[in-house]
């Protein structure tokens, strides 16, 4: 580089360049590196990963989900169009259903629950004993007297089978809780659409609801998924091509890009992790974001060779006036991202670790790898396009609507004045709507797919009859024949008391505990069936006694779904059925049972052993998750401005450049929540990964506008010409970026899962806010108020100097 000097100051740009053999090779083989574990990426599902690891309900989950069973609970309902389900074909269904699923994979035996289970039965008196009875096991009644016998089973005993047959007698469900460990979601929902094919007809409908359910759609629809993955890439070339195109080396941007990416999924793999297939538009978004600092380079560039007319030269210059801003770029994009790592979360910290060195391999591949990748390429020819004096038509008709754009920011008048007005006004609505910003899940079923999905569909016909969510409260007590044992007469009238304060706070569809299942029912029997002994017994040693008798007259397994630890009674579960898991629901369940619990137990001397941990089960954890997000996102955000606020005072010099970059981003941002607000959208652990990355992708677009607004000044434009070029080069850039990104985001919108459709219209919408806010509120302001930031560099030139500029 004969044109730099030993004495000037460090540039980046000239030492990238003098050792650009040794740097660009390492690159490649890094790279090659990263290709090896990006070929090994696992695209899986882990549901436990979604909830925050150390929070209480989810320690309560992991400690008895082996026992009291876990979140992964298939529902799957039979319903007759005609008739009921008394009839030997469809029995037989039901049998051969329930047989079915017990050979699904991951299936865990002892936990599967139908008319035709052995898990099913009812206490049955002869004389000199009381035995239990199974209502369908091991056969199906073939005759008029067997069915008739079954019929009056299930209605004098339909406690013991509310929750497998629907009141009207024309639906049976056969459930049954998955070992996570390993679980195959895409295995067992192929099994599951078989069955329900094999078994649907024209007299009977299948309905499947339950977490591996949900989690085997995002299977289903993979597909048509990867195949809007590869169409938004193909789109964003396609723009790429239509904004750089004219010059040759127009696709170097894709180079960079897809080795970002490369370092990106590498990494991912490393590490161990796995992507969801519903997430699949989060390393879209990190690799546009990627491929978007390049077409930023490339577009300063072409501007540089244009004037200096010397490649390596404009290579080293580029690389020095870019990598500033393009640093503090991503460090705003990290900033984005890296923060919902600190939640607990661990697939939060999974996306947030992968996308900041997703994000952070564009320092390398763009400003260091760009630039020696364009010194080796010849020089970017500009060519002719066939359709180029087309467009060239169609521009100069936009170009006086265009350029009247440009100006507003430099005029002074009511259009800026209302330009600035309304980012004010803006600012106020996102902050408002932030503030009332809403969390967890806002309506029954799962909003990860649309409300007319198949998924929806069942969920919301099983809901009908049976409720689709269940928690626990789990009861630490002394063990037996302590008076305060899990089957102590005071513990267990409070279990009923409880049960009947939820349900009439209207909490919960119904309960499940040892008192109403096995000691009343037990108890009422021992004495001759009479109705007024259907209670809690009297005395320890009765309880103790009813306790023993349903251990020795059930299946193996069965105590376990009441006492973790049998036969001590340390450890009693009682189950809570929730028609839904929405936020509202799921917190008024909570503050219900803290306030039975200061108003009932702890006053309670008879109870003063007994502790009482909620809440358990898939319930929980929703409420957990639900907890950890409301902090969360204050802290993210909080932090994200923080940092936006050190880099950009630091890198411009100027706590007002900070402060005006963290109103800008405010301003831009916070409009996530005005159209989260209007869609009914909640702060989940789906959506907030992409409104974190949102606030972080934006801001780039005002840095790169003010940097080059500044060198512009710097170089001797007065401000207004200053801003007037930054907008007709950098903001050209700009819009190019904008444009590739949006093109990539529109198929999203298209996408069979509603998560996909509602995040790309906010992605959208947050680029535009962004856009606007970087190319024309920010530009707006410099002009009006001249911060000192940018025009003290006008001040320091000499006064002939500065008039010669002026000339």
């Amino acid at each position: 580089m004969p044109s730099m000097a030993d004495k000037e100051p460090w540039r980046p740009g000239k030492y990238i360049l003098q050792y650009r053999a040794p740097i660009g090779i390492v690159l490649i083989l890094v790279t090659a590196l990263m290709g090896y574990w990006a070929a090994h990426v696992q695209i899986a599902t882990k549901f436990e990963n979604f909830f925050p690891a150390n929070h209480p309900n989810t320690l309560l989950y992991r400690k008895y989900q082996y026992r009291y069973g876990g979140a992964q609970t298939l529902m799957l309902m039979l319903r007759m169009r005609h008739g009921d389900i008394y009839n030997v074909p469809t029995l037989t269904k039901i049998q051969d259903l329930t047989a079915a699923v017990n050979i699904l994979p991951g299936v865990d035996h002892n936990e599967i629950f139908s008319l035709a289970s052995y898990r099913v039965a009812f206490p049955r008196v002869i004389p000199g004993a009381i035995i239990t009875t199974n209502f369908m096991y091991p056969k199906v009644p073939k005759t008029p007297q067997g069915l008739a016998e079954l019929r009056a089973n299930v209605a004098a005993h339909f406690e013991q089978v509310a929750g497998v047959i629907t009141r009207d007698n024309k639906g049976a469900l056969i459930t049954a809780s998955f070992n996570e460990e390993g679980l195959d979601y895409k295995l067992l929902f192929d099994d599951l659409q078989k069955l329900v094919q094999r078994f649907s007809d024209k007299d009977t409908e299948l309905y499947m609801v339950g977490q591996p359910v949900i989690s085997g759609w995002g299977y289903y629809y993979l597909p048509r998924v990867t195949a809007i993955f590869f169409s938004s890439i193909a789109l964003m070339l396609i723009i790429l091509y239509m904004s750089l195109g004219r010059r040759s080396s127009w696709w170097a941007p894709i180079v960079t890009g897809s080795f970002s990416a490369i370092w990106g999924l590498g990494f991912v793999s490393l590490m161990g992790y796995n992507f969801d297939p519903v997430m699949l538009v989060i390393p879209f978004i990190l690799t546009a974001r990627d491929l978007s600092h390049g077409i930023q380079w490339q577009g300063r560039y072409y501007d540089e060779l244009d004037r200096l007319d010397d490649k390596l030269l404009a290579c080293a210059t580029t690389t020095d006036v870019m990598l500033p801003p393009g640093l503090l770029s991503i460090l705003a994009d990290i900033a984005g991202i890296i923060f919902i790592s600190f939640g607990g979360i661990p697939v939060l910290k999974e996306i947030g670790l992968g996308g900041a060195v997703w994000l952070a391999s564009s320092l390398m591949m763009v400003f260091v790898f760009q630039p020696i990748f364009m010194s080796y390429l010849p020089r970017p020819r500009i060519r002719q396009r066939r359709w180029r004096s087309q467009r060239d038509g169609e521009r100069r008709r936009f170009n006086p609507l265009l350029e009247g754009l440009l100006d507003v920011p430099v005029s002074p008048g009511p259009l800026r004045g209302a330009l600035l007005a309304g980012g004010a006004l803006f600012i106020l609505w996102g902050i408002s709507s932030g503030l009332r910003a809403r969390i967890g899940y806002e309506t029954p079923g799962t909003p990860l797919y649309r409300s007319d999905a198949k998924v929806n569909r069942d969920i919301a016909e099983v809901g009908r009859f049976f409720p689709t969510d269940e928690g626990w409260i789990v009861l630490s007590t002394p063990d037996y024949p302590d008076p305060q044992s899990s089957i102590g007469p005071e513990v267990l009238r409070m279990q009923d008391d409880l049960g009947a304060y939820l349900i009439g706070q209207g909490d919960v569809a119904g309960t499940i505990s040892f008192a109403n299942i096995a000691i009343e029912p037990l108890n009422q029997l021992f004495h001759y069936s009479f109705p007024k002994y259907r209670v809690v017994p009297g005395g320890t040693e009765l309880g103790g006694n009813l306790w023993y008798m349903f251990l020795s007259g059930t299946a193996p397994g069965e105590i376990e779904r009441f006492f973790a630890h049998s036969p001590k009674m340390t450890s009693a579960c009682m189950r809570l059925l929730l028609p839904d898991h929405t936020y509202s629901r799921l917190n008024q369940v909570r503050d219900d049972i803290q306030r039975f619990i200061e108003q009932r137990v702890t006053p309670d001397t008879a109870l003063s052993k007994v502790r009482v941990s909620y809440l358990g089960g898939a319930a929980g954890l929703y409420l957990a998750a639900n907890d950890v997000l409301k902090k969360l996102d204050f802290i993210n955000i909080t932090f994200v401005l923080l940092v936006i606020y050190v880099c950009c005072a630091f890198t411009f010099r100027s706590l007002m450049a900070g402060l005006l970059f963290i109103v800008s981003c405010v301003m831009a941002n916070f409009g996530a929540f005005v159209y989260m607000n209007a869609r009914g959208i909640g702060l989940t652990i789906d959506t907030i990964p992409v409104i974190s990355l949102g606030i972080g992708l934006g801001v780039d677009y005002g840095i790169y506008t003010v940097a080059r607004i500044e060198d512009e000044v710097i170089n001797g434009a007065s401000i207004d010409d200053a801003v007037s070029t930054a907008l007709r080069t950098t903001g050209a850039a700009v819009f190019s970026t904008f444009a590739v990104m949006i093109g990539g985001i529109v198929p999203w919108a298209f996408s069979p899962l509603l998560f996909h459709n509602e995040m790309s219209v906010l992605l959208i919408f947050l680029m535009g806010t962004n856009m606007i806010a970087g190319v024309l509120i920010l530009p707006a302001f410099i002009s009006w108020r001249r911060p000192a930031f940018i025009a003290r560099y006008i001040q320091k030139r000499p006064a002939a100097e500065a008039a010669a500029a002026r000339g």
